[in-house]
């Protein structure tokens, strides 16, 4: 039974962790946080994402704590709705997308994960490793080593085991906006069956439901690749914005410091070389970070962990077992990616075009992968 080594505790690290594990491999993840996340907004989970989620046996545990939507509706400022679209692409048995704490989930799939045997390491961040033609060698920041037969790098946008597996520091790609988030309670506010976005010129907000009377707003606006935010006066910009869109009345009156804005520049990783190199294997954000447009970040990630589990347990020689994970992964993953980023693009221009770039990411994920 080969063991493998995972080196990020991520979406995309837990998913092939469980994955893996259930194919009958021996695991262990490391995780450089000391402890699972206890902070951040909502992720949102589309379609293909679900029914990666039930092969892993975690979709009506998520449907549980998460809140499901059907529709996509954008408005302008004052909050006259200018298009909608189904979220139902895939399968009509399916919800349209659940939303859902990303803590919870983070805490749902480590539930998994342990039951399904999983060896999690906390405090371990993965920055070197070592090759033989027998095995491969994870070097911990604390100076730890670990041997495995495979490493599998889901450790995110900064990926160190990328960057040594590709020998070259892998460039980022600044998008063009800056992206902030806060979770928010309405108690006078009901969700019904929407994701809502709201625009003007080059600002974007998007209002998701994460239960009938709770959600996280995210507020996409240029910014240059220099730019950070400050902290302390976060949250008085943030609501300055908001209060540009009369429309978002029902935000604006609701926001409260007790919930920390959170600010990340939008950037972008695409890697073209092969995602894998003797024994040594990349998924997720470190293969293919991008904007979070099209909601399909995490679903990318998760599909890369069971697509690499399906491959391994098919094929005994690694080599073969990696390239055949590549070949089904990087055109579709490169593709709804680039299709992301175009939307923050025209978005900077002030162009149209977002409902005819959803319809054609939908048309790639109703293919199968």
């Amino acid at each position: 039974m080969k063991h493998i080594l995972i080196a990020g505790g991520g979406i995309g690290g837990l998913s092939a962790a469980i994955s893996l594990s259930k194919a009958g491999f021996s695991v262990t993840l490391c995780e450089a946080a000391s402890e699972n996340r206890k902070t951040g907004a909502g992720i949102l989970q589309p379609q293909n994402a679900l029914a990666v989620l039930k092969e892993l046996g975690v979709f009506e545990e998520c449907c549980k704590h998460g809140f499901q939507t059907e529709w996509f509706k954008t408005f302008d400022e004052q909050g006259n709705l200018l298009f909608q679209v189904s979220e139902s692409f895939l399968d009509d048995t399916l919800p349209g997308r659940n939303n859902i704490l990303r803590k919870t989930l983070n805490d749902i799939l480590m539930k998994h994960a342990k039951a399904a045997g999983v060896n999690i390491k906390w405090g371990k961040k993965v920055v070197a490793y070592e090759e033989t033609a027998e095995s491969v060698t994870a070097v911990c920041e604390d100076g730890e080593k670990m041997k495995a037969d495979i490493l599998a790098g889901f450790d995110g946008i900064h990926s160190a085991v990328r960057d040594i597996m590709l020998q070259k520091e892998t460039e980022k790609e600044h998008l063009g906006m800056g992206a902030w988030r806060f979770y928010i309670e309405f108690p006078d506010f009901s969700f019904e069956d929407a994701t809502l976005m709201y625009k003007s010129g080059d600002t974007q907000i998007g209002v998701v439901p994460l239960a009938e009377h709770a959600g996280y707003v995210f507020v996409l606006q240029p910014c240059t690749s220099d730019y950070w935010d400050e902290e302390d006066t976060r949250f008085d910009r943030v609501k300055e914005i908001l209060s540009g869109f009369s429309g978002l009345d029902f935000v604006t009156k609701h926001m409260s410091k007790e919930h920390p804005v959170m600010f990340n520049k939008l950037e972008q990783v695409a890697v073209h070389e092969p995602w894998h190199k003797d024994r040594v294997v990349i998924g997720g954000d470190a293969a293919h970070a991008g904007a979070p447009t099209l909601a399909q970040g995490a679903a990318m990630a998760i599909e890369d962990a069971i697509v690499l589990a399906e491959e391994l347990k098919n094929h005994d020689d690694i080599k073969t077992a990696f390239h055949a994970y590549y070949e089904r992964r990087a055109p579709r993953a490169l593709k709804v990616q680039n299709l992301s980023s175009e939307i923050v693009r025209r978005g900077l221009k002030g162009e149209p075009g977002a409902e005819e770039l959803i319809g054609e990411c939908y048309a790639v994920l109703r293919e199968g992968y």
